[in-house]
């Protein structure tokens, strides 16, 4: 069995989108490339395919690029085992053989460079429209409407060149995403928001004058504008575009950055609806879709500091003086405190350096003494004051069950305030 033959029965076998078997069979050239393309696939094992890592990656590949061909290769491979196209093969040898690739770095676009990319594109509009000349990105009021088709909906590239013109269901305001589009092959329709409406309405206009069919394609610039002379809008076209914005505004802006800034900005909104922001960018795992999401640390730390609020972890805090009487071992309200130092017992959460309350004070002295004693369930508190009777010939101090709860008797064990 051949790499090529292992590839070809396994395309035919699976229903792909042409970019996921042009990914398939990049992978399997990197084999034959190191193995030869007349090699038997049943004769690789695992240490062939560890040598091929360490080869590839010494040799420049980065560690993401060769978990991808990996991963695509572990699959053929366990299609051919599963289905008995190698029968001589037992075990997967591309199985658990990716390594830990660096973190990539934040997908996210910031709000300022997404305001400042539509002012400059609504500016190269407006200028086309008074002066009639060709803008820098042109015909801008297109280009515009799909900036902001990927910043509303969050899209994947393929599927917005292959929407059709019957696709936009203008009465119900949606945008049908057909199956065969897509990674999922499953359909779905995205809705058209109140933003995103004009620019719409305006592609849906200009098509129907310039005499498109129901099943053109509609974001075509070729059609809009005599500078291009294709059939259809591929994706070098759009990428040349954001390969422009990205030079005027100096920020790395891609189509699917969009779909990850949309993510996170979804999951900081108050309702947070993770199966909503799985809908909308057509998941089929709701892992893939939090793997699209950034951390939001502002948010994280809000949720801590509620907690700590919750659990009485701010009430009260020391705060030092650095002031006092250089010959003061007791401060105010009876804390004990180093030559020239001052401690009071503040209330965090109500700031304003006042001291606190008299009922704080006790219940903060009763917390610290109670921080001393030793874990009940450790050891029988009886046997320990009976030793430490016995140690330094005093009575063995003790809680009194009748007094209030918290309360420790025996100031030579408790801390002094």
């Amino acid at each position: 069995m051949t790499p090529e033959k292992l590839l070809r029965e396994y395309l035919v076998d699976h229903d792909l989108r042409p970019a996921s078997a042009k990914i398939y069979g990049a992978a399997m050239k990197k084999l034959e490339k190191n193995f030869g393309n007349a090699v038997d696939v049943e004769t690789i094992d695992r240490r062939d395919v560890l040598a091929l890592r360490n080869k590839l990656i010494e040799g420049g590949l980065s560690k993401r690029s060769w978990n991808t061909y990996s991963n695509h290769l572990r699959t053929m491979w366990g299609y051919g085992i599963e289905y008995g196209i190698l029968p001589n093969t037992d075990v997967n040898p591309f199985k658990k053989t990716t390594v830990i690739a660096p973190k990539r770095q934040s997908k996210i676009i910031a709000g300022e460079a997404i305001v400042r990319a539509r002012r400059w594109l609504r500016s190269l509009a407006d200028q086309e429209e008074s002066t009639g000349d060709r803008a820098r990105i042109t015909p801008a009021w297109f280009w515009l409407a799909t900036f902001e088709m990927f910043y509303y909906t969050g899209i994947r590239l393929n599927a917005l060149l292959c929407i059709r013109l019957k696709d936009v269901d203008w009465d119900r305001r949606l945008v049908l995403v057909r199956g065969e589009t897509e990674k999922t092959h499953r359909e779905f329709r995205i809705p058209i928001m109140d933003g995103l409406a004009p620019h719409i309405q305006r592609l849906v206009d200009e098509a129907g004058r310039a005499g498109f069919a129901a099943d053109d394609q509609l974001f075509n610039v070729n059609r809009f504008s005599r500078h291009y002379k294709r059939h259809e809008m591929n994706s070098d076209q759009v990428e040349a575009m954001y390969k422009k914005l990205i030079i005027r505004l100096g920020v790395r802006m891609t189509p699917h950055r969009f779909r990850h800034t949309l993510a996170t900005d979804l999951m900081k909104q108050p309702e947070r609806n993770i199966h909503l922001t799985k809908n909308l960018l057509n998941h089929s795992n709701i892992a893939t879709t939090m793997s699209y999401i950034e951390a939001d640390y502002d948010h994280m730390r809000d949720v801590l500091h509620e907690r700590s609020m919750q659990q009485g972890a701010l009430r009260l805090v020391r705060r030092v003086d650095e002031s006092s009487a250089p010959n003061s071992r007791t401060g105010e309200s009876g804390t004990r405190t180093e030559p020239g130092r001052r401690i009071t017992i503040e209330q965090d959460h109500q700031g304003g350096g006042c001291s606190a309350p008299e009922h704080l004070l006790i219940e903060f002295r009763q917390s610290c003494a109670s921080a001393l004693l030793p874990p009940e369930d450790l050891f029988q508190p009886s046997l320990l004051f009976s030793l430490m009777a016995s140690t330094t010939g005093s009575t063995p101090f003790a809680r009194s069950h009748s007094a209030d709860p918290g309360t420790v008797y025996n100031a030579r064990a408790s801390p002094k305030f």
